[in-house]
């Protein structure tokens, strides 16, 4: 599996027809995830909270190639110092995922989602970040 970028519209409609989520935080980065037939197949979206910090969204199939291309697009290309998950507490299968990408838990934001529906907050900074070494990261730079 490969990322893409420069297909925002193409990936921000995808998510949405096939997770039901609306992708409208400005600035952010969307990378498409496709597979060797070029079929879509995920997607890591981040949306900035200020000029060092941003949220990671994913949806769909990754794999550790994409994984590392996303962090080296993100840490890398684009100097974010800290990039934040944040899931549902019921999101079993997030929280167990985020420590296994090398985030760290941080902290329980009250009533994110809405009343009484709280987040759990992971973190990883840029100099913790062990997806950064390698070689091929798998980043396809297209226009749109």
């Amino acid at each position: 599996m490969n990322l893409v970028t420069g297909h925002d519209a193409t990936v921000v409609d995808w998510i949405a027809k096939i997770y039901g989520a609306h992708v409208r935080h400005h600035p952010r980065m969307v990378l498409g995830i496709i597979d060797g037939g070029g079929v879509l197949r995920g997607a890591f979206v981040v949306t900035w909270h200020n000029d060092t910090s941003a949220e990671l969204h994913v949806y769909g199939k990754i794999s550790n190639g994409t994984v590392r291309g996303m962090f080296e697009a993100v840490f890398g290309g684009c100097g974010v110092h800290r990039l934040e998950v944040r899931t549902h507490r019921k999101h079993r299968k997030v929280r167990k995922a985020a420590p296994k990408y090398g985030f760290r838990y941080e902290s329980v934001a009250r009533d994110y989602y809405g009343r009484g529906q709280d987040a759990f907050v992971y973190v990883m900074t840029a100099p913790e970040c062990r997806w950064l070494k390698g070689e091929d990261h798998g980043l396809i730079v297209q226009s749109a």
